[in-house]
């Protein structure tokens, strides 16, 4: 007996959510897209991978990691003050992450080791003045280094399977600049990417050269300029005509922090799913006249393998 169309109708209504909602989540966990049209970054952007070596494989040696060695520093006790930015993805603004002594040892410690700068395509380490145009530098794991591990991991609740990246500080000169970049790479399927990113100015005797990101919304309160370029910050708020005393950005998208040495930024990259945030697209503006110098502290997420 032929089947009947309204017969065919009713069961395709009820075998779609079937479909929808258990066999194509599970087909795209057993075979994970390729394409790479389907990640989120950009096509035409390079990424921060700023590493020796091509983090999206398992690289949990002492060329990558901080190792943790059994030393124990003796630390002072932090004194910072935190300010919530945005709640999702988190990004909180940290006042006097570091103090001016530690900032200016971090300075002195890097003069010798500087090098230009790179950026990775897929694993290929190059060098490309028009995405970043500064010099980076290795720090070694001296007392205030490790200190500063420690209250990176503090900070972020001593989460497990989290590690400190080894430490590298960033020189922008007179037009020194790092495009828009992900410091994600997508690649937890592959075994582990950066959760989180502290970017801690150590010296700012600059114009120009603030932290700009375009995907994150302006906040309300004028009390933000002390850290966010804004407009008319010379006005109180009575003077600010027309934004209802909301300080606005200075003629570009986003937000965009100044840099002000010893205080720092820290956000999320990825997702509780393991994917990233598109919010973290961020950019090193030029710097127009002085030099600044930051410092990179990336936390490496990388579950323990299943035997």
């Amino acid at each position: 007996m032929p089947l009947k169309l309204s017969t065919l109708l009713t069961s395709l209504f009820y075998l779609l959510p079937l479909y929808l909602f258990v066999l194509a989540p599970f087909l795209r966990q057993v075979f994970p897209p390729t394409d790479p049209s389907s990640s989120p970054h950009d096509a035409d952007q390079d990424l921060d991978q700023d590493t020796t070596q091509d983090p999206a494989l398992n690289l949990l040696d002492d060329t990558f990691i901080s190792i943790d060695d059994g030393i124990t520093p003796t630390c002072p006790a932090p004194s910072y003050r935190t300010h919530v930015l945005s709640h999702s993805p988190l990004v909180i603004y940290i006042e006097n992450f570091l103090t001016a002594d530690e900032a200016t040892h971090l300075v002195n410690t890097s003069l010798p080791n500087y090098t230009p700068s790179i950026i990775y395509t897929g694993s290929t380490p190059r060098i490309d003045p028009s995405t970043r145009l500064s010099d980076r530098a290795l720090l070694p794991r001296d007392t205030p280094v490790r200190c500063l591990e420690a209250r990176a991991r503090a900070f972020q609740g001593w989460r497990p399977h989290l590690y400190i990246e080894r430490m590298w500080a960033q020189r922008y000169n007179a037009s020194g600049h790092y495009r828009h970049h992900y410091d994600w790479a997508g690649s937890m399927q592959h075994g582990g990417d950066r959760a989180s990113t502290f970017m801690v100015y150590l010296a700012a005797e600059c114009e120009g050269g603030g932290t700009n990101f375009p995907r994150l919304r302006m906040p309300r309160a004028r009390e933000w300029c002390r850290f966010l370029e804004c407009e008319n910050e010379d006005e109180g708020e009575d003077g600010n005509e027309g934004d209802g005393g909301k300080g606005k950005r200075k003629g570009r998208e986003g937000v965009t922090f100044k840099p002000i040495q010893g205080n720092a930024i820290f956000w999320e990259n990825l997702r509780p799913d393991g994917s990233g945030y598109p919010e973290t697209w961020h950019a090193a503006l030029p710097v127009t006249a002085g030099t600044k110098v930051g410092l990179n502290i990336w936390s490496w997420y990388q579950p323990p393998r299943r035997r």
